[in-house]
This record gives structure tokens, C-alpha cells and sequence, in this order.
């Protein structure tokens, strides 16, 4: 008969994605986890198998949490391209405010380990895909309303859309000036004319 679990994995999880995307995988230890989750080794190790696991477990909370927000943005009565605007204007105003300048946990995931690690380049790629989808659903109806050129394709503009949304949160890590990122987005906006 298994042992009941003294702890709320939900609130564990939260707290290892925090550990996480302040340090990295790397630079996390198995004792920065036991240390900052309140539980011990055993207890890593039985519910989620061992850090690599947590991680992706992690990453996956980070992905849900994120997606409903931008699932709100999309559900608005604004046209596609103001949409698309606030979007990209969220993200700057997201980097500002990040006393900790830890950046898109996702991200950060990926300039980290997709090279070497199989399961975060799928990770990275589903929601690249994810995202690229919604950007071109934007798109595409902007371009039928005629707020959006039509000189490049839907799916073209939401790679380079998305391009530019993951090039923001790096910026932003690297303390860049507000003017600075706001032109980033007046140029990307500029694409889309």
C-alpha cells in the first residue's frame, strides 16, 4: 500500500517552476528543489521521477498558465490587427515589469536545452505551432477585413510574428530600453501593412 502524500503537487510544481525559471535546469540542483519545495528527496523522486521530469512537468504548468492568457486576448471584441498590437505591446510591458528579468520560462527553456534535449524541441515546437496557428488565424482575418496587407501570407506573418515575440522576451531579460523595445514593435507592426 503506497504512502499518502504530505504535500499539494500543484502548489510543489508552482514552486519548482519558480526554482526553474530564476536558475535553469542546469544550474538547479536536486538540493535548490528539496530546499525550496519543503519536501525531500523521496518524495521528488516518487512523484515525479527524477529533475529531468520536474522540469518538463514545470514547463508544462508554465505552458497551460500562459496559453489561457493568450486564449483572453484572442476572445476579445477588438479587430485582429489591435489584437495583434496588444499583444505585442503586453509582451514589452510583460519584460518591463520582471523585477527578476527571468524572460518567457519557455523560451529560456529552449535557448537552453533544444539543442540537446529531444523532449523541450517538441515542447518548444508544439507551441510554436500552437501560437503561429492563432497568429495566423489573427491574420488572416485581418487580411479578409482589410486591416492587414496581404503581401506576405497569414503564415508567413505569424512565423515572423512569432519571431519577433520570442526575440522581445530576450530582449527584455537584457534590461533594453522601453524606446528601444516599442520600436521593435513599430517595425514588426510595420510588416503586417
Amino acid at each position: 500500500m503506497g504512502r499518502t502524500k504530505n504535500f499539494d503537487e500543484s502548489r510543489v510544481l508552482d514552486k519548482a517552476l519558480e526554482v526553474f525559471w530564476k536558475k535553469g535546469f542546469n544550474a538547479t540542483s536536486i538540493q535548490d528543489l528539496v530546499d525550496h519545495l519543503g519536501i525531500n528527496r523521496a518524495s521528488i523522486y516518487d512523484t515525479y521521477g527524477d529533475k529531468h521530469q520536474l522540469y518538463l512537468a514545470s514547463l508544462k504548468r508554465y505552458r497551460q498558465q500562459t496559453s489561457s492568457w493568450l486564449l483572453q486576448q484572442i476572445r476579445s471584441e477588438k479587430s485582429a490587427l489591435a489584437i495583434i498590437k496588444d499583444f505585442l505591446i503586453g509582451t514589452v510591458q510583460q519584460g518591463l515589469h520582471d523585477q527578476d528579468k527571468l524572460g518567457c520560462f519557455l523560451v529560456n527553456a529552449a535557448t537552453e536545452l533544444a539543442n540537446s534535449d529531444d523532449a523541450i524541441k517538441v515542447m518548444f515546437e508544439e507551441n510554436k505551432n500552437t501560437v503561429e496557428k492563432v497568429l495566423k488565424e489573427l491574420i488572416t482575418e485581418g487580411q479578409e477585413s482589410g486591416e492587414i496587407g496581404t503581401k506576405h501570407s497569414s503564415q508567413a506573418l505569424a512565423r515572423f510574428l512569432f519571431n519577433s515575440l520570442s526575440g522581445l522576451r530576450v530582449l527584455a531579460k537584457a534590461n533594453m530600453e522601453e524606446k528601444d523595445l516599442n520600436e521593435v514593435v513599430e517595425v514588426t507592426l510595420s510588416a503586417l501593412d
